[in-house]
């Protein structure tokens, strides 16, 4: 799945580079649940609303978003539903295109392939951080974010405590491996977020979920 660049950017981009504190926090929560230790693929998959593993359609997670929206009446609330089902959305969309390429691409033992994605997805923060104009004022939004949990997938505490450490990280120069990305190219990635923002913006449109 992309790491949080990927879905900093799309967030940026729905609302036209006026995204919303909640709404970056959002797009990051699901994977919040990592803060619980070394859970398992299982558990990950409730927080995407993985079932039998399979990932959800896009009816499910439009249900969904209109479901738990629906629950307070606060537009940060709303955001923040909104940034949380987008992430799920961009993951289910990267899976069947960016990472079934890389998965096409990309031969060796599972460790090593493992390895493969984790290094490229490192330098593709990196770069990332350093194309997008905004990524300085993504980052400070997403830290003066008000923390929200989505119940009963992760909690306030572990939607904070992931924030923090993925800004942590982000800060640290010693964290990019300082290598060429061989299989997630800056230009295909772009060429990602701009699709997908596209088809989430008309989904959400359709539904009225442009709240």
């Amino acid at each position: 799945m992309p790491w949080p660049m990927v879905h900093l950017a799309v967030s940026d981009r729905l609302f036209a580079g006026e995204a919303t504190p909640a709404l970056l926090l959002g797009c990051i929560a699901p994977d919040a649940i990592h803060m619980r230790g070394n859970i398992s693929r299982e558990e990950k998959g409730v927080a995407h609303f993985v079932r039998d593993q399979k990932l959800p359609d896009i009816s499910l997670i439009l249900e969904k978003c209109v479901e738990y929206g629906g629950r307070r009446s606060e537009m940060e609330w709303k955001h923040f539903v909104l940034g949380y089902f987008s992430h799920i959305y961009t993951d289910v969309r990267w899976t069947h295109t960016v990472y079934a390429d890389f998965e096409n691409r990309c031969r060796g033992e599972k460790n090593t392939i493992r390895s493969t994605y984790n290094s490229e997805a490192s330098q593709l923060e990196f770069t990332l951080m350093s194309e997008l104009e905004n990524s300085d004022r993504l980052l400070a939004k997403l830290s003066g974010a008000s923390s929200f949990e989505m119940s009963p997938f992760v909690t306030l505490a572990e939607v904070d405590q992931y924030r923090q450490s993925k800004l942590a990280w982000l800060s640290e120069p010693l964290n990019e491996p300082q290598q060429e990305l061989q299989y997630f190219q800056t230009d295909r990635i772009l060429h990602f977020i701009h699709d997908t923002v596209k088809e989430w913006n008309e989904l959400t449109i359709r539904h009225e979920l442009k709240w």
